[in-house]
């Protein structure tokens, strides 16, 4: 027997679980989604800050650490440098050759040259600075070399000349550089040492014509005291030629018949 139909609920045929989750789902993965967003955000903020060990740090950091570690990784070598001994400047003679190496180890075993201990492992450079009776150094190779490893060396050489007579300081400086940059690494204290210079062959009154030079300058500057200056050497002259005719010898003999005081007391009265 079929069954009598009767009017419907007013309601909709689809499922009440799924009513449901149509209506909470967005509110609740919103809620979810900005709590993700924002754990993340803190996790990326706080790993920035230098310090901090996590692999996002500041640049600022990184470059600390790189500066670090490229400094640990210098090691001791060896600066071999042109004895002064050996280096004989003339006032106004040919350029002499300075020459500076630095080896990767220390060896200390070459002749006729100065041995001290410095920094390699790093793009190196060497400068020679002079000073003193107008001497120049002329750089012949390149400021900077590389010395990376304990088997490099590098060589650097300067013409040194000087116009005057008298005493030049050379100061041999070396400053290890990070990488190919400007930034200095580690700079080393001066290496300095003092070199006579000779004058001229035959030249041997070299000191007395300066003398005489600086004393006729003086005078020129002076003006008016040059005329006074020198009439007064002139009259030291005079009188140094007019003392010995002066102070000559007395006659010890003289003649009885000159002698008219002699003649006057034994004449009778």
């Amino acid at each position: 027997m079929a069954e009598r139909e009767g009017p419907q609920p007013p309601y909709s045929s689809a499922p009440v679980p799924s009513r449901l989750g149509s209506g909470c789902f967005p509110w609740t993965g919103l809620a979810v989604l900005i709590a993700i967003l924002s754990g993340l955000f803190l996790f990326l903020g706080r790993g920035g800050e230098p310090g901090s060990g996590h692999p996002g740090g500041s640049r600022q950091q990184t470059y600390v650490d790189e500066i670090g570690e490229a400094r640990q990784q210098l090691f001791k070598g060896e600066l071999v440098r042109t004895s002064t001994k050996s280096l004989h400047l003339v006032a106004g003679g040919d350029p002499l050759r300075y020459r500076a190496q630095i080896l990767g180890s220390w060896r200390s075993d070459g002749p006729g040259g100065t041995h001290s201990p410095t920094s390699a492992g790093a793009e190196i450079g060497v400068k020679l600075h002079c000073s003193g009776a107008q001497v120049r150094c002329a750089p012949l190779s390149s400021e900077r070399q590389n010395v990376i490893s304990k088997t490099d060396k590098a060589t650097w050489l300067w013409d040194v000349s000087a116009k005057k007579a008298g005493t030049v300081t050379l100061s041999v400086t070396v400053t290890a550089y990070y990488r190919d940059s400007d930034t200095v690494l580690l700079e080393q204290t001066p290496a300095t040492t003092h070199v006579k210079v000779a004058a001229p062959p035959g030249d041997s009154f070299a000191w007395v014509k300066q003398a005489w030079r600086w004393i006729s300058d003086a005078i020129t500057s002076l003006g008016g005291l040059a005329v006074s200056l020198t009439a007064v050497i002139t009259l030291a002259v005079m009188l140094a030629r007019r003392t010995p005719a002066a102070t000559g010898p007395e006659p010890s003999n003289p003649e009885p018949g000159n002698d008219n005081t002699d003649a006057d007391t034994n004449s009778p009265s």
